[in-house]
């Protein structure tokens, strides 16, 4: 359990942050409770490497710099790299992960862990009338560019991840899922179609990792299941700045607008450091079911 790694997608700021010195936290902090003695542990008792991503790279390095800060002092060690890239940008996306994942290879890492977190809200507005002010060929580019970016960056680098770490005793793919993975959202279905997708692909890897099917049906896997884990994680509603735009947006279905509006003035959102807690400790705990759906208030 010496050395450990972490790729974050979306590291720069909201959950995706959170989760990193939430992460920092348990490491460095509260060692107490990672025991060395677990194997199956997926934080390391000494060294943890962090691979943070995002397109802003001044934001990529203040969430570096408060990884620092939280790891100050103490026997385990946390260092950081930062990569700056844009996920939607499809074209560059196959040599950007691999940039990432191939040091992997050369690495003796005992854990590996993805949180697979980037998104984006996309063009809110029904079904029949999303970006209507748009030319139909301006139109398409955005909801293109929108699941490009939230659905097909996304599982590209969760296929890359776990190619990568086939040989790392032990792996945990998380997806940072939403309600809207399984609940229809009026005037949001971009953003819900992304979500159930990135649900189902991860639910599929995880049934791959512990059966596979022949012709003749299916048999247990190779592979050991408690090796590698897959978990839809849903963090509640956030208060970050996908949130802000729900609370103001004009296009978004008018009881979500208010519901939003109203839990942000009254401070109802769940705070990204909360959250990211109870995903830590969900890891730690490590008792959930490979490709499930987990929310934030079933925890």
């Amino acid at each position: 359990s010496a050395k450990g790694l972490v790729v974050i997608s979306g590291a720069s700021r909201g959950i995706g942050r959170a989760i990193a010195l939430a992460l920092a936290d348990a490491t460095c902090v509260n060692r107490d409770k990672v025991s060395d003695e677990s194997s199956s542990s997926i934080l390391p008792s000494q060294h943890l490497h962090m691979v943070l991503m995002a397109r802003s790279a001044s934001s990529l390095q203040q969430t570096a710099d408060m990884v620092k800060q939280r790891c100050g002092n103490g026997d385990a060690i946390v260092t950081t790299t930062c990569h700056e890239m844009d996920l939607a940008n499809i074209d560059n996306l196959p040599q950007n992960v691999k940039k990432i994942l191939e040091p992997l290879a050369n690495e003796n890492y005992n854990s590996c862990l993805l949180i697979n977190n980037a998104g984006s809200l996309g063009p809110l507005g029904k079904v029949t009338s999303i970006c209507d002010e748009e030319s139909p060929t301006v139109a398409l580019r955005r909801w293109k560019d929108t699941i490009d970016f939230n659905v097909t960056s996304s599982l590209w680098i969760t296929s890359q991840f776990a190619k990568a770490t086939s040989h790392v005793p032990h792996v945990r793919v998380i997806n940072i899922s939403s309600l809207c993975a399984i609940d229809p959202f009026p005037t949001m279905s971009l953003y819900c179609a992304g979500k159930a997708a990135r649900d189902m692909f991860h639910a599929v890897l995880a049934k791959e990792h512990t059966q596979q099917t022949d012709g003749e049906g299916t048999t247990p896997s190779t592979s050991n299941p408690a090796q590698f884990k897959v978990l839809n994680y849903a963090p509640g509603a956030c208060s970050t700045e996908m949130t802000d735009i729900l609370a103001d947006s004009a296009d978004l279905d008018g009881g979500l607008q208010q519901f939003f509006s109203t839990s942000r003035d009254k401070k109802q959102l769940v705070r990204p450091d909360d959250t990211a807690a109870k995903l830590v400790g969900l890891l730690m705990k490590d008792e959930f079911e490979s490709g499930s759906h987990v929310d934030y208030w079933d925890v």
